[in-house]
């Protein structure tokens, strides 16, 4: 490659090249030193010294350097939080295994309470006498209400709706005083044998359920006894 010419003249001297740079690095730039190692971050000529490190502030913490989040797997969070649900355990302290040791008498309790409710509605209807009437359908109602609460418990025990055995019933009433005389019988009947499965299961929430429902049965028998020495004495 060819040198420069000025004045007509050529120099092939490498020093001379050396020259005609620094004057032009000394119109753009006069503080900058081409041949320096790092010319662009001294901006000291060149065989200068190097100014002082930044001096380190006392006290001062450096500046942590972020962790990356690590996210669940799908779904595994969910099904964590779900295990630790009071109602997620495998057996828990009501409707749980004691419960369904009790199952076949929960059943038969249930199918009691529907078909009680179906004499007694039936009953009321065929009757003349406004106040027989409206008692018989309360007890059908509270009847229905016990029917519920037997369902849900079955539910809560073994996960699944009960389905009752609809049956189609041939009702037949002799005269009004035999038809309460047999649903006294009825509902004293059951308020004994739901205090005998209260003394018998094991699962508290279940024995509470029954003694209520007893208690309930003996009182539907008070009161029809009561309608009874109204109607025959």
């Amino acid at each position: 490659m060819e040198n420069l010419v000025f004045g007509g003249q050529q120099e092939p001297s490498a020093a001379y090249d050396y020259r005609v740079y620094d004057q032009v690095w000394k119109r753009v730039s006069p503080g900058l030193d081409p041949y320096a190692e790092n010319p662009a971050g001294t901006g000291q000529p060149s065989g200068a010294a190097s100014g002082p490190a930044a001096p380190v502030m006392p006290g001062m913490a450096q500046p942590a350097v972020p962790q990356p989040v690590t996210l669940p797997a799908q779904g595994v969070g969910a099904a964590a939080g779900e295990a630790n649900l009071p109602g997620a355990d495998r057996d828990p302290c009501c409707m749980g295994s004691n419960a369904r040791e009790s199952l076949p008498v929960l059943e038969g309790f249930l199918e009691e309470e529907l078909a009680g409710r179906r004499y007694t509605l039936a009953l009321a209807y065929g009757v003349r006498q406004q106040g027989v009437a409206q008692l018989l359908r309360r007890i059908a109602a509270e009847k229905q209400a016990a029917a519920r609460e037997l369902c849900a418990a079955y539910y809560l025990t073994t996960g699944n709706r009960y389905r009752s055995a609809i049956a189609v019933e041939n009702m037949q009433f002799g005269s009004l005083a035999a038809a309460l005389r047999s649903c006294y019988h009825q509902e004293a009947c059951n308020g004994l044998n739901y205090q005998r499965a209260a003394d018998e299961t094991m699962d508290p929430c279940l024995q509470r359920l029954f003694t209520q429902l007893g208690k309930q049965s003996y009182q539907h028998a008070d009161d029809i006894m009561a309608l009874l020495g109204r109607l025959v004495c």
